[in-house]
């Protein structure tokens, strides 16, 4: 059996739904069924699914009230019934053949749990314009090709996400061994997925094969644009991993996972004093002094930024 189920949430995204879906219907292995779970949208959302569904039997409509993409996620996840399982954001594209070729490819790796590959970006409005970076400068690619499981994998997704969300092909065992998606964080919950996989001894494999280059739309309404609530809840992902590497045993990886939340503290801590969210600055520095033992370097850093805030409130 090699029923794959295309999980794609949806908020509001009734203008660009028809592209995803025609990604979908294009693709060269038919032997799949398109969940399009709308988290309580208020557009022509509705309207657009239920054409796609009656148009296709293999695509259906899910309604839910909002609750967030991983909510939407994880209710497509419980309606799936493939053995194989691929997301798309309702703003991106999958290219025709990657169905078949990473379905090709886990037949003959077994041992392999996720299958990805590459990823292109792409200005809405400008489909055939691509770009191997989100700033579309096309400079080096932003991620490095994960293979294998545990801290081989860990280490590198630690330092940053290396797996855009409809790069990869997974099996439907990956979410029976490791859970669905956590619906604590507001952003970033691929990426917790990710780093819970690996530590769960789930098989990563990159694999640049033909055809298999997902399409990220670069657009103002993409959650990647939103650097406060994306960079808020870096910092919030990385407390909430704290117990799962302590219990891993790996010292090293506590050690890095920390140096990393106190960078994202500081970066927090400065942008909130700038901004004049000031209960939210101190309270980040202070978290920030006790977790370092830098007392007197947040305390500077505390006074720099006020007296920065303070220089920008009078030139207004």
């Amino acid at each position: 059996m090699s029923l794959v189920s295309i999980i794609v949430p949806c908020r509001n995204y009734g203008a660009l739904l028809p592209e995803a879906l025609a990604s979908v219907l294009a693709q060269t292995h038919a032997e799949w069924e398109c969940l399009v779970v709308d988290d309580g949208s208020t557009d022509s959302t509705p309207a657009v699914a239920a054409h796609y569904a009656a148009r296709d039997p293999r695509i259906r409509y899910l309604a839910r009230p909002h609750a967030g993409a991983s909510a939407a996620r994880n209710h497509g996840l419980r309606e799936a019934r493939g053995q194989f399982i691929q997301f798309l954001d309702a703003d991106d594209l999958l290219p025709p053949r990657k169905l078949e070729a990473q379905l090709a490819y886990l037949a003959a790796h077994p041992t392999v749990d996720v299958v990805y590959g590459d990823v292109r970006y792409f200005r809405h409005g400008e489909p055939a314009v691509l770009s191997r970076s989100f700033d579309m400068q096309d400079t080096t690619a932003w991620f490095v090709p994960l293979h294998g499981t545990g801290a081989a994998v860990l280490r590198p997704l630690l330092v940053e996400n290396r797996v855009v969300i409809h790069a990869p092909l997974l099996r439907r065992s990956v979410f029976e061994a490791v859970g669905a998606f956590s619906e604590r964080l507001g952003a970033v919950e691929d990426w917790e997925f990710w780093l819970r996989c690996a530590a769960g001894g789930q098989v990563f494999d990159y694999q640049d094969l033909p055809g298999t280059q997902t399409l990220v739309r670069v657009h103002s309404r993409s959650t990647s644009q939103d650097r406060a609530r994306v960079v808020a809840n870096v910092e919030r992902l990385r407390v909430h991993l704290k117990p799962l590497l302590v219990g891993l045993g790996d010292a090293s990886l506590v050690a890095l996972n920390q140096a990393l939340l106190n960078e994202i503290r500081l970066e927090n801590a400065s942008y909130y004093l700038e901004h004049a969210q000031f209960r939210r600055g101190l309270l980040g520095f202070a978290q920030l002094a006790l977790d370092s033992g830098r007392y007197w370097a947040s305390a500077k850093d505390v006074v720099y930024w006020l007296r920065r805030h303070a220089r920008n409130a009078i030139k207004k």
